[in-house]
């Protein structure tokens, strides 16, 4: 049975279309579009005309390809972006009117339990599958553009605490960084601004015995594409792909030297997330530090993929 997965984020619109055969996941697309439906939103939180029309323009490619592919079941989720803007059910409606589809606006508990249980099978450390121990806990870090999520659980999918900070990589850089060259001062005022709010979240989870520290989203995965010097984009490659917390400060040091049409030039940066890698990455760094680990592992799979473990029992 062929499925489908779309995740409307506050950054970019993602599908992922799979079949699903004998209890296996075969996938056949994995798509995304950067089309910055929370632009803007810190100033008049509405959605603007441009955002709108661009990521209905990509849903309704994504509509196109999963017909070509005889989709039989999907869901389509949005996320911190639609939580926030005073128009979204506007959004929703005129989606549904232009393209058929139907878009869940998920909660932020919601979210966060789609993106773990994305990340945690997709990584082969649920029940069955891993030689972790029961007690053991996994932490999934998942960098939006509009929020961040950090979900404490262990291999079967349970889940002991779940937390949504309202920063991301879009908002944070719409505030602190420009096209120039990034201002020190501005830098140090935006990690200031990031300890302080994910401190009361770093403090809960230091009270838990974490086995594995998992980063999902494009902010991770466009670190280790950095890391990898890779000029095309590889999900194989990156999938799995261990980074320090050193490698991730020295790839900082070296983005924040940049002004923007350079960051776009490098080697695994996607030049639509080039203006927005940085507050990415300063969330990253200041969330291992906290916490005194000095690696984290990276996850192509995540919510794209919790959503679309949804569709089935398995």
């Amino acid at each position: 049975m062929k499925l489908a997965a779309i995740d409307i984020g506050t950054n970019s619109t993602r599908l992922l279309i799979e079949d699903y055969r004998k209890n296996n996941f075969f996938p056949l697309e994995r798509k995304m579009e950067i089309t910055r439906l929370g632009r803007g939103l810190n100033d008049n939180n509405t959605i603007s005309e441009d955002s709108a029309k661009k990521t209905l323009d990509t849903l309704i490619t994504y509509i196109k390809l999963m017909k070509k592919n005889g989709v039989k079941k999907y869901r389509a989720v949005g996320t911190s972006a639609l939580r926030r803007a005073s128009n979204s059910r506007e959004f929703v409606s005129m989606v549904k009117e232009n393209s058929g589809i139907s878009v869940d606006i998920a909660g932020e508990s919601e979210e966060a339990r789609l993106s773990f249980y994305g990340a945690v099978k997709g990584m082969g450390l649920d029940s069955g599958r891993s030689n972790y121990k029961s007690e053991s806990k996994i932490l999934v870090v998942d960098i939006g553009g509009g929020s961040s999520e950090f979900i404490l659980g262990d291999m079967n999918c349970n889940t002991d605490l779940i937390e949504s900070v309202d920063i991301g990589c879009v908002n944070l850089s719409e505030k602190y960084i420009d096209s120039d060259v990034p201002d020190a001062g501005r830098l140090n005022k935006m990690n200031y601004y990031i300890r302080g709010k994910v401190n009361g979240t770093i403090n809960k989870i230091k009270n838990f015995n974490i086995s594995t520290i998992i980063g999902v989203a494009g902010t991770i995965t466009t670190l280790a594409a950095i890391d990898l010097e890779l000029d095309k984009y590889n999900s194989d490659l990156i999938h799995g792909h261990v980074l320090s917390l050193k490698r991730i400060d020295e790839i900082y040091k070296f983005l924040c030297g940049l002004n923007l049409e350079d960051r776009k030039k490098v080697a695994g940066v996607d030049v639509g997330r080039a203006d927005v890698i940085i507050g990415g990455v300063s969330i990253i760094i200041e969330v291992l530090e906290l916490l005194g680990y000095k690696y984290i592992n990276v996850s192509e799979k995540d919510i794209l993929d919790g959503i679309i473990y949804t569709l089935v029992d398995f």
